[in-house]
């Protein structure tokens, strides 16, 4: 019994030690049919889980197994590439005591993008004041400028969720605001 055990007593420890490894480093198994993969819409999470349900029919073992290999495939390419945001960008300079231009109007999914002037003397930031109520913490920011004064710098960001938006330079509040509306 001694020399049994002191025979499999190195398999056991590299077995255990490998299972506190996977335990440590918090990796979950998934399953491989698995619809929720990050980075996939949720028409394509449906269309996922129709398309694994679809291979699950196949009677043949290895034809039903390719199919989900395929599935699984696109989807990863799908989740790894998301398609390029349709919206169009909007320039908002950032100079001495201005945004250029103070007021803007774009569409929900439009991109800002923020560019400081080659000839500021100070520097700058841009700070979401106000926005609509449905706004999560990832949706407000705070840009502020690496050095001072700020020169060649830009900042590119959408605005997804529609209402009224307000944007101070926190450094110069009482000349340096922006407002803008954005609309489905």
């Amino acid at each position: 019994m001694n020399s049994l055990l002191n025979k499999r007593l190195p398999g056991i420890l590299a077995v255990g030690l490998v299972a506190l490894a996977v335990g440590a480093a918090g990796t979950t198994a998934v399953a491989s049919n698995d619809a929720s993969v990050s980075g996939l819409t949720p028409t394509q999470k449906k269309a996922k889980t129709r398309a694994i349900k679809k291979c699950k029919k196949i009677r043949k073992k290895s034809k039903r197994k390719a199919c989900i290999r395929r599935v699984n495939k696109k989807y990863r390419k799908l989740a790894a590439n998301p398609p390029a945001p349709n919206g169009i960008t909007k320039t908002v300079g950032v100079v001495d005591d201005e945004f250029e231009p103070d007021d803007l109007t774009i569409k929900a999914g439009d991109f800002i993008n923020w560019v400081w002037s080659n000839d500021n003397a100070n520097a700058h930031n841009v700070t979401l004041i106000d926005g609509p109520g449905n706004l999560t913490e990832t949706d407000k920011y705070n840009l502020s400028t690496p050095n001072s004064p700020s020169v060649q710098y830009s900042f590119k960001r959408p605005l997804t969720k529609p209402g009224d938006y307000f944007f101070l330079c926190t450094l110069h509040s009482t000349v340096m605001d922006l407002s803008v509306t954005v609309t489905k």
